[in-house]
């Protein structure tokens, strides 16, 4: 019987790009077929580039987790209040590793002095920010290229 592998959360690096880049991509294709058309799929899986991945490493406070050296998760806290990504690998669901990785973004908004911390939520990860105490503020429509998602604004008091 093997024993689960431990789970490592740092800091961000420019080398980390490609990893969060095609995490965000497996995540999406894997999670939200259910919720959105394969249009609306494609274009969301699209949407993190190498750039844009270099980009939020830069300029917000980005945490990976690592499993036996591989990245397989991150999330991003994006100034002055906002949960801004949370993506785990398919192959390392269930893990708790979206959690520790909420965890770490609720603390850094803390020490930030932020007390209401806020997340606009696809239809696939309503259920973990629920599952994480967010609360549901709004339904909204996001959009990306051409195509418009229904998405759920919501809130977490950490006052």
């Amino acid at each position: 019987m093997t024993t689960p592998s431990a789970t490592h959360l740092r800091v961000a690096e420019s080398a980390d790009a490609p990893a969060l880049v095609g995490i965000f991509a497996a995540a999406i294709r894997d999670q939200a077929p259910p919720f959105y058309t394969p249009t609306q799929v494609e274009a969301w899986a699209a949407a993190l580039t190498q750039e844009r991945a270099l980009a939020l490493i830069a300029d917000h406070t980005t945490t990976v987790a690592e499993v036996d050296g591989d990245v397989v998760g991150f999330a991003t806290f994006a100034e002055p209040d906002e949960f801004d990504m949370l993506y785990v690998h398919p192959d390392h669901l269930g893990r708790g590793i979206g959690r520790r990785l909420a965890t770490v973004v609720e603390q850094h908004a803390r020490s930030r002095g932020v007390r209401e911390l806020r997340v606009t939520a696809s239809d696939c990860a309503r259920l973990a920010f629920e599952s994480f105490g967010f609360r549901h503020e709004q339904p909204h429509t996001a959009t990306i290229g051409d195509q418009s998602f229904a998405v759920t604004r919501m809130s977490k008091s950490l006052g």
